[in-house]
């Protein structure tokens, strides 16, 4: 069956839209000096144009969590980019400081959203032997944007002014308005969630203030920069607290229980730290310490770019098919290794030797981030994938922050006393960089125990599921002579694709009078299992397990609207509202075995598994199939 979601091509939208959210952070940043000079502001005032963005897109990532569950999926897509081609307009258009540092937060409103959205996306489209590969394309995303922005900036910068750095973006984040129109469907699963304001006030003001105070901390202002961490701080322990005591809370925390989730997470942290801030202080070094220009700078990061585009998708197809835990700990250690030997680097030192040093490091990030992130949410359950992006969403915001500010603020302290001790400007630069790095060499060791303690997380996971296998196997090995699953269960295997539709999931189950029916990816084995219920919480837009009929009658007598309940159907993934976890029997285990597994498993019906690698669906066992055989074994069907 042909679903009319097709994951190729959302994954396309996600990413390009990614790229592009990602690539405004520092689109901008080769234009402040024109930008100075032309509107008449000094460096403090024009930072604000960058900062400003960087609050308003992170007051908006939980935001974005919470319209992913409220609003249907196409339109929350297509109003992100609108707000940010609109933003990019007005900011083409400026005709002085304040209107620009408008058109950013309007820029940041809808990129703030579309991080997240687009994570959501590729989880909820993803087969589940692609997720690493899926997310190794986003996590390339995230790491090419922000080191294109002052490359194209760069160029065209060349041939233009700044304003033209406004309709270029408004003119790529157009086609990709377009594309979302044409190929983003309604894929999630609307919960249409209360919004608790003061939920939303508590976690603006904390991500402000903290942000804001991390950002400043080393400008001089340290008293406001010290009250708006306290701030911030506060706010974001109050917030904490009132989402373990509301019956709906804004944003669940329950991610925060599951150990995998957590390593993971600080492994995103420290992977965005190095990369980040390697792309503000390499330039910076290149450029106060080299002599290079803005251009040549920025070519020299070129290489780096494109063995991350290449390599991330790669990790993520070693992530699917060995694991999580010795990639990430090789990854961890790249970076740790080649940072440091950055920072040996020197005031002399030449283009090539830091493409050589620093695309080694960044192939390492490629190798962390995409994995961590898949591990991290495809270890939570599915009701938490929203709330899981959500978090990951965040980290990138304040680990981008954090970084960028401490790195920045060590080279220009170390900078600056350097030059009051007699020393030259570029000497200064140098030995500041050189302390940056060392710093971020600490961070990037801390990262590699991280990594150590997910892979010891993975290993217990793993050896935990092969002695359920081995005691299962002894179980069944033992009973050789009792009657076997074979003779009962029905091999007529009724089921859909990963890529189909629920629609086409209740096409299957109306017309073979089945209840339930397993998802098969393209081996045959078994990523999902939907039922019946799952539909009629889908029809009607609930999400308890237990769903009343009288519910979908009520929706049923409306007719024109339970028609398009049903047609809506067609936009939703089966993948979306089935059942993850998919519990399995073995084609070879006894009829005790499998009345074990239905009671204990609290389901009707279970998939068997055999064929050549004995994971490939071959049949369906139920509660009726088994009540049929044992009937006929003491009263055939014919008397």
């Amino acid at each position: 069956m042909t679903s009319t979601i097709k994951p190729g091509r959302v994954l396309f939208v996600a990413g390009y839209a990614t790229f592009l959210a990602t690539f405004n952070e520092t689109f901008l940043n080769v234009a402040l000096n024109p930008i100075m000079k032309d509107l008449s502001v000094n460096a403090g005032i024009v930072q604000w144009v960058t900062t400003a963005y960087m609050l308003a897109a992170a007051v908006m990532v939980p935001v974005a969590g919470f319209l992913y569950k409220k609003i249907r999926t196409s339109r929350l897509m297509a109003l992100s980019l609108i707000l940010l081609v609109v933003g990019s307009v007005i900011g083409g258009f400026a005709p002085n400081f304040a209107v620009l540092v408008v058109a950013r937060v309007v820029q940041a409103l809808g990129t703030g959203m579309i991080v997240p959205i687009g994570m959501n996306l590729t989880l909820a489209v993803a087969p589940k032997n692609k997720i690493g590969v899926y997310m190794g394309i986003i996590g390339a995303m995230t790491t090419l944007g922000p080191a294109f922005g002052p490359i194209v900036a760069g160029a065209l910068l060349a041939h233009g002014t700044w304003h033209v750095l406004f309709f270029a973006l408004g003119v790529l984040a157009a086609i990709c308005l377009v594309c979302s129109m044409l190929w983003i469907g309604d894929i999630a699963q609307l919960t249409h969630p209360h919004m608790d304001a003061l939920s939303v006030a508590l976690a603006a003001i904390g991500l402000i203030g903290l942000l804001y105070g991390v950002s400043t901390v080393f400008s001089g202002q340290t008293v406001a920069a010290v009250v708006a961490l306290i701030i911030g701080l506060v706010a974001l322990a109050v917030f904490v607290m009132r989402q373990r005591r509301i019956p709906e809370p804004f944003l669940n925390l329950e991610p925060f229980g599951n150990r995998a989730f957590v390593l993971g997470v600080l492994l995103v942290i420290a992977a965005l730290m190095t990369v980040f801030s390697m792309n503000i202080l390499l330039p910076l070094f290149m450029e106060s310490a080299l002599g290079f220009s803005p251009l040549q700078a920025a070519l020299t990061l070129l290489p780096a770019c494109i063995v991350s585009c290449v390599l991330s998708p790669v990790a993520g197809k070693v992530f699917d098919r060995f694991g999580v835990g010795w990639l990430v700990s090789v990854g961890m250690a790249v970076i740790a290794c080649f940072v440091l030997a950055l920072s040996f680097t020197g005031g002399s030192t030449t283009s090539a030797r830091i493409v050589l040093l620093y695309a080694p490091a960044i192939a390492g990030c490629a190798c962390v981030m995409g994995p961590a992130q898949s591990y991290a949410l495809s270890s939570l359950d599915r009701r938490l994938y929203p709330h899981g992006v959500t978090i990951v969403s965040t980290t990138f915001q304040i680990a981008g922050c954090v970084g960028s500010s401490v790195f920045v603020g060590i080279l220009s302290a170390v900078s600056v006393a350097r030059e009051a001790s007699g020393q030259s400007a570029a000497a200064g630069a140098a030995a500041g960089f050189d302390v940056a790095c060392r710093v971020a060499f600490v961070v990037d060791v801390l990262g590699f125990l991280a990594a150590l303690a997910l892979a010891r997380v993975e290993a217990k996971s793993r050896a935990a599921a092969c002695a359920h296998a081995d005691a299962s196997a002894a179980h069944e090995s033992g009973h050789d002579a009792e009657p076997s699953l074979a003779d009962a269960m029905k091999r007529d295997v009724y089921a859909v694709t990963a890529a189909d539709s629920a629609y086409d999931a209740l096409v299957v189950m109306v017309r073979n009078g089945t209840t339930g029916i397993p998802v098969l990816d393209e081996h045959h084995h078994a990523v999902g299992f939907v039922t019946d219920g799952d539909i009629m919480r889908t029809l009607v837009g609930d999400t308890n397990d237990k769903v009343s009929m009288s519910y979908v009658y009520a929706l049923w007598v409306q007719g024109d609207k339970f028609a398009q309940r049903v047609a809506d159907l067609r936009q939703v993934n089966v993948m979306e509202i089935c059942t993850h976890r998919v519990v399995t029997v073995a084609a070879n285990a006894t009829i005790d075995r499998v009345c074990e597994m239905l009671a204990g498993n609290r389901v009707k019906k279970l998939p068997v598994t055999g064929g050549s690698d004995g994971k490939q669906v071959v049949g369906v066992i139920s509660r009726s199939d088994l009540m049929r055989y044992m009937v006929a074994s003491v009263a055939p069907v014919g008397e």
